[in-house]
């Protein structure tokens, strides 16, 4: 047994790991800054404290720093300790904040589902069945055929809960469907629900049906048609807009008269004006109940976010802790001007920042063009563009464009900064200012960006 006991004490212990795992394939934790040499470049994931034992020499190290924040759990009066880990690059010296891979792969599965989901497909509409979203003809095994309605609509029945539904058209049920074009139009073309209801004499509980019906019939219309594999960017234009707004949500209670501000993210194609993607923070499948079950269940608290199971969503008292820690750094003013929604749950912005722009990476990967993302100042969008097109920046396939705005200038400071921009772009270029100011908005921006690059 002293035998025994002498060789275990001589093992070493296995090392704690200062990265998270990869998950699904997906590691976004590297270098983020594309003028690095070492971008793209994963690091050593383990913690060596002492250097014992040596990281390989062929293995990038850096540094990974952590500020922990501590904020008082209203709900549990406990001490809660927040961890936001950075990785410093020994290349560049510049920080990147380390993710939680899972929770990205995670809100890019929503996504994608989001985008995939045919919830117009006939198929058996019992909760929990497991032909449910299964259509008859891809799945004959779990139908029977059920006679016919009156108007000839073909009836099936499911083998495995015995419950009947029709195939028909999709509006055979509604009572006005000749309203149907008209409010969609109107709901196009940013008509107030009240105004809507007084045009078409449709009230208020008809109006919401026909907004899910229609809502069923553009996702379905998406899950079958939009294919970007067959579609020629060399042709059509290969450069997309990606911007985020914040959209306000009425109060859920009249208790707390306080809106809901959630984020919206959308990359647009620039030629066409297309929606390429579109991402909303919130997710409707779970409850805020049962966000702060699970989290609780977990006991993640004292763990830094990037190694949590569950770091997708907000919990309450995270979200509150969180508007504390604003409130000390002065970014926000009141708390109480903050809240969650009632129904459904808050998505991290950061995490569905990385998620959204893995969405549009996988949308354009098979575009043997080069690309071009434009997009404002956020250092966080950047970086999640940065890190989904890692591979298409290192091998000169996409570009990523920053436009600032001053939104306080003036009309006159905005004119004077336009003409310092034309005497430069005059004098790099050697064309006069009047040939400048009559080249059309296409021409301009090429000739900007050609001499951008050859600078």
């Amino acid at each position: 047994m002293s035998f025994v006991s002498k060789i275990s004490s001589t093992e070493n212990p296995p090392l704690e790991r200062r990265c998270p795992e990869a998950f699904g394939g997906l590691d976004l934790n590297f270098c983020r800054n594309p003028a690095c040499g070492s971008f793209g470049v994963h690091p050593d994931p383990f913690k060596r404290p002492g250097g014992e034992p040596p990281a390989p020499p062929d293995v990038l190290r850096g540094e990974v720093k952590g500020t922990k924040h501590e904020a008082r759990s209203r709900k549990h009066e406990a001490r809660s300790t927040k961890h936001e880990e950075f990785f410093q690059c020994p290349t560049c010296n510049k920080s990147s904040r380390i993710k939680n891979n899972c929770a990205i792969t995670e809100e890019n599965q929503r996504l994608k589902h989001l985008q995939e989901h045919d919830p117009t497909v006939p198929s058996c509409k019992t909760p929990g069945c497991f032909a449910q979203g299964m259509a008859p003809e891809a799945h004959p095994e779990f139908y029977r055929r059920f006679s016919k309605t009156a108007n000839g609509d073909p009836r099936f029945q499911c083998r495995l809960c015995s419950k009947t539904f029709l195939i028909g058209q999709p509006a055979r049920r509604h009572l006005r469907s000749d309203k149907n074009r008209v409010i969609f139009q109107m709901l196009c073309n940013e008509v107030s629900l009240s105004k809507i209801c007084k045009i078409t004499d449709t009230s208020y509980r008809d109006l919401y049906g026909k907004i899910d019906f229609f809502h069923d019939q553009i996702q379905g219309f998406i899950a079958q048609r939009e294919d970007f594999s067959r579609v020629d960017f060399r042709e059509v234009g290969s450069r997309f807009a990606t911007d985020s707004q914040t959209l306000m949500l009425n109060w859920p209670t009249k208790r707390k008269r306080t809106p809901v501000a959630v984020q919206h993210l959308c990359t647009a194609h620039h030629r066409s004006g297309f929606i390429m993607e579109a991402a909303f923070q919130f997710d409707p499948t779970m409850t805020m109940d049962q966000a702060e079950e699970q989290a609780l269940a977990a006991n993640e608290e004292s763990l830094s976010v990037a190694f949590r199971q569950h770091a997708r969503i907000w919990t309450k008292t995270e979200f509150q802790d969180y508007l504390v820690r604003l409130k000390k750094r002065q970014k926000v003013q009141e708390i109480e001007l903050y809240q969650l929604p009632h129904q459904g749950v808050l998505v991290r912005y950061d995490i569905l920042q990385y998620a959204h722009a893995l969405r549009v990476q996988q949308m354009l990967s098979g575009a043997d063009v080069p690309l071009l993302m434009v997009m404002d100042d956020d250092r966080g969008l950047q970086q999640a563009f940065q890190a989904a097109f890692v591979e298409e920046i290192c091998q000169r396939k996409a570009e990523i464009a920053v436009v600032s705005f001053d939104k306080e200038m003036t009309n006159d400071m905005r004119n004077y900064t336009v003409a310092a921009g034309q005497a430069l772009l005059s004098g790099v270029s050697g064309m006069l200012i009047n040939q400048i100011r009559q080249l059309s908005d296409k021409d301009y921006a090429r000739l900007s960006i050609s001499r951008c690059q050859s600078r």
